[in-house]
């Protein structure tokens, strides 16, 4: 006599955000090495670099545009905690994570539509709004890994400096300004991914707009003639540099990306429950 097969049991939890983390491993495994290497090399080299005339480098609005470091008066460039914040709390922080993130959530939606897996997870009881916001879900539990393994990365460094004099407060609020960076990174890349069918297509989208807005802060610190592209690109919105050095930052403006990464997620949200998905 034949035995009856078992049913399987009904997903529980959340199934679509653990499997999209899961996917996302190896750009939030890149960017966790991106920021360990940075740190280490921080603070193995730091006697050395610490000889450097940064002031003098620094001193070039050019350089301080690429940098993210334009409108903040640091006495002492030489410091450990000055060196480490030009490195990852200046725009390249926004650059480099935003961009990760930017692309995990541009690809997210139309990776699944790419490998069938969509059509098989919503012939289950899952409606495209719960599977939307588990992918949303999934690119936030990505920011918030990012930036926890960017602290942690931070603190191991300080093993290697004497009198690092890093304000760990102050290090959980310049973190908690790029996390609203990466909020916006994750829903602007969300909202493509709700429109587009290709993968890199969606994240490649979302992470050019990250380009254009570095590009466009760049810019903006170089001349007076361009500040009028600060206060329209997101990079002005995240002072992480400002805060972690000066103690010091205008409150609302973190709000503003989290705002507008609320709302491009939204509009993803809706856009998914209105097009016409692909079937493989």
């Amino acid at each position: 006599m034949a035995s009856i097969a078992v049913p399987q049991r009904r997903l529980r939890g959340l199934p679509i955000a653990a499997n999209a983390l899961v996917s996302a491993k190896t750009l939030v495994g890149a960017g966790a090495f991106y920021a360990l290497f940075i740190a280490l090399i921080m603070g193995l080299l730091y006697p050395s670099l610490a000889s450097i005339n940064m002031a003098g480098y620094l001193s070039s609005s050019t350089v301080r545009g690429l940098i993210g470091t334009q409108g903040v008066h640091v006495r002492d460039f030489s410091s450990f905690s000055a060196l480490l914040a030009i490195e990852l709390y200046g725009a390249f922080y926004g650059l480099i994570f935003g961009s990760i993130i930017a692309y995990i959530a541009g690809s997210a939606l139309p990776l699944t539509i790419e490998n069938g897996t969509l059509d098989l997870a919503l012939s289950r009881p899952f409606s495209r709004t719960r599977y939307y916001l588990e992918l949303w879900v999934a690119v936030f539990a990505a920011s918030v890994l990012l930036c926890l393994l960017t602290i942690f990365a931070i603190w191991l460094c300080t093993l290697f400096v004497k009198d690092a004099n890093i304000n760990w407060q102050w290090l959980l609020i310049t973190q908690a300004i790029e996390l609203a960076f990466l909020t916006f990174a994750g829903g602007l890349g969300l909202l493509f991914g709700s429109f587009m069918n290709a993968s890199r297509t969606a994240g490649g989208v979302a992470v050019g707009i990250i380009f254009l807005a570095y590009f466009m802060n760049t810019f903006g610190g170089i001349s007076d003639k361009f500040d009028w592209l600060l206060k329209i690109e997101p990079f002005y919105y995240a002072p992480s540099f400002q805060a972690f050095m000066t103690h010091d930052f205008t409150q609302w403006y973190p709000w503003v990306l989290v705002g507008v990464g609320a709302l491009c997620g939204i509009v993803g949200l809706a856009s998914v429950n209105k097009r016409d998905l692909p079937t493989t």
